[in-house]
């Protein structure tokens, strides 16, 4: 059996209301003022305990061969106006957008299952990515970053479930800076994108509660009684504080990073409710789930959707499920919501993708677009340091318990709930941030090794010696540098080919950009209030850095190729813009170049990485868009 001290690996909605349609799922566990009862802990103890056991024998899937059926026979599962395929970030909003219209008959099809009362604990967000609530996806060798994992392949967590991503990540609520939307919009040629014409958008999502009185919030730009509950971990962290006073003796503001001014150091923003998980599907399908007009089919793999030939105008799609095949027939639209990953591999198997690449495997060209070859994606590496600061220590049944009552460590992916966002000297556009820098707590352990699939003797290189540490982490937001996705073959089973690319510029700018993170925390930990609770870098010699001085720029640089990790923000691989000849995939209103009745709505369609996380974004994508699709069919509700 596991100890907690063992498990616990912080990388870094009460349940009696997150039902979704099967209410065998989710216990009704939230607490009444301080009363927890022995019973329900017990059952959480047990529970955390048998999910650490699996996720340390947990094997990667290869392929998504679980899913072929067991004949060809094609079984008709009926008509629909809509069909939205992807039930995450981006899927469960515009279905239950579109379902708004009573008139309208929405399917949403999800290869995953419903979420589960362990992924409800943001505090396992690393552990849940061992689960089947992940794909398993890793890229090909690499040859830039990643150098230190197995193979020198990069994991790409990607959700699978009502919920999709969303069920898997550390639930940071981030909409990245004005001038990215402005940027988006110059390249659309399209006003709409502009920031101030999609704040109402993000507005109208929110539900925005200021549980911590102290943290920074501007209400110009927040809204409550939306969908969308958005709070503060409680209670604040000690080292929080420590981090914010740090970057103030640096002269550096702290803000609300999703106000006015995004450049400087805050308190996250998280959609936690009451301490459990707040993913899209819970906050957007879960209220809907009982319309007539909703028909949602979990475990539902789609492989492939059909366009008419001669008129190019899409029909449907195929899915399988229980190991039978289906043909389900769209009268208006299919919408694609399958991610960064799953949407540019199933337009590709469709026929809709570069011709050469799509010719090689023998897929018939519907039509020649650059799908899957502009994958971006954030970086980040961690530095590990020691401190004097002791935290106390809580059982695991304390933990729990305080979870259960909607505060503690496990209501967060990271308890050291702050960030900072900065402007390295490569950077010249005013007030706009190209790394961002988060603390967090660190334990290491084998379940931290295998989240980011660590070659066993670097990961013992790095924390070998080290108990537990204070970790500071730098994000590279704007990258230039730019992968692919592509298909092995035309079986719709194979998992697509992956090639992160990152740190791979030919300007170096990228990790140019990382050192001068690097060169940031230096500063930071020079800080009075950090020299207070005695900071120590613990970094240590690295063997396949060994032809560097220690320390030096040179050891830094292969320390960040070999350390270096793709963020799990992936975008870009459909890109939105104003025209296929400068590589776009779909227009400004997110329509496919060239198909009729297809849409690509979710993260693949933002054409560059932001200084944000994409969680919000994909929301905010999906409210525009539904109410686009509402608008051009001259049909509200």
């Amino acid at each position: 059996m596991f100890t907690f001290r063992k498990i616990i690996f912080t990388v870094c909605v009460v349940l009696s209301t997150i039902v979704l349609v099967d209410s065998n799922v989710l216990r009704n566990d939230a607490s009444d003022g301080d009363d927890v009862d022995n019973e329900t802990v017990d059952y959480y103890e047990n529970l955390i305990n048998s999910e650490m056991e699996k996720a340390m024998k947990f094997k990667r899937p290869t392929s998504a061969k679980m899913h072929e059926p067991n004949d060809t026979q094609i079984r008709d599962f009926g008509s629909f106006d809509f069909i939205v395929i992807g039930a995450g970030s981006t899927g469960s909003v515009i279905a239950s957008r579109l379902s708004e219209i009573l008139g309208w008959r929405i399917l949403l099809l999800e290869a995953g299952k419903y979420p589960n009362n362990f992924t409800m604990i943001p505090g396992f967000f690393a552990v849940q990515a061992m689960t089947e609530y992940n794909w398993g996806f890793v890229s090909v060798p690499q040859k830039t970053a990643c150098l230190g994992a197995v193979g020198k392949r990069c994991v790409v967590h990607r959700g699978k479930g009502i919920g999709g991503t969303s069920l898997l990540n550390q639930l940071i609520y981030s909409r990245g800076n004005p001038i990215d939307y402005d940027r988006w919009s110059d390249l659309l040629v399209d006003p709409t994108w502009r920031y101030e014409n999609v704040l109402g958008y993000f507005k109208k999502s929110e539900d925005f509660h200021k549980t911590n009185q102290e943290a920074p919030l501007d209400w110009n730009y927040h809204a409550a009684g939306g969908k969308w509950y958005t709070s503060f971990h409680m209670p604040p962290n000690n080292l929080t504080k420590i981090f914010l006073k740090a970057n103030e003796e640096l002269g550096v503001n702290v803000t609300d990073y999703n106000g006015k001014d995004e450049l400087g150091a805050t308190v996250l923003q998280l959609n936690v409710k009451n301490g459990r998980r707040y993913d899209q599907a819970t906050a957007f399908i879960q209220p809907v789930n009982s319309r007539e007009n909703l028909i949602i089919s979990p475990e539902s793999y789609v492989i492939k959707i059909e366009i008419n030939n001669q008129t190019k105008l899409t029909t449907g799609v195929l899915f399988t499920k229980n190991g039978k095949l289906y043909r389900a027939k769209a009268n208006k639209e299919v919408i694609l919501s399958a991610g960064a990953v799953s949407s540019p591999q199933l337009l590709m198997l469709s026929g809709i993708g570069p011709r050469a690449h799509l010719q090689s495997n023998n897929i018939p060209v519907v039509e020649d677009l650059k799908v899957g070859s502009s994958l971006r994606d954030h970086v980040f590496c961690a530095l590990q340091f020691s401190t004097n600061v002791t935290t106390p220590h809580s059982t695991l049944k304390g933990l729990i318990t305080d979870y259960l009552k909607g505060y503690g460590d496990l209501t967060a992916g990271n308890p050291l709930d702050a960030a900072a966002w900065y402007q390295t000297k490569l950077d010249k556009t005013p007030g706009y941030p190209d790394i961002e820098i988060i603390p967090t707590s660190f334990t290491p352990s084998d379940i931290g090794r295998k989240f980011l699939q660590w070659k066993p003797e670097t990961y013992k290189e790095l924390n070998g010696k080290l108990n537990k540490t204070f970790s500071l982490t730098i994000v590279l937001l704007r990258t230039r540098s730019a992968g692919t996705v592509r298909l092995p073959s035309n079986n719709p089973y194979a998992y697509p080919l992956i090639d992160c690319n990152a740190l791979s510029d030919k300007s170096d700018r990228d990790i140019g950009t990382m050192y001068e993170g690097i060169e940031m925390i230096r500063k930071l930990t020079r800080t009075p209030t950090f020299a207070k609770i005695g900071l120590t870098l613990e970094t240590r010699p690295l063997s396949a850095c060994s032809a560097h001085e220690f320390q030096s720029k040179g050891f830094w640089r292969c320390y960040l190729r070999h350390l270096s990790v793709p963020a799990f923000h992936p975008v870009g691989t459909c890109p939105s813009g104003a025209s296929p000849a400068d590589g776009a995939v779909v227009d400004g209103n997110l329509k496919v170049f060239g198909v009729g009745n297809l849409r690509v709505v979710d993260a693949s369609v933002i054409p560059f990485t932001m200084a944000g996380h994409p969680n919000a974004v994909c929301t905010m994508i999906a409210e525009k868009i539904a109410d686009e699709i509402k608008f051009e069919r001259n049909v509200f509700e």
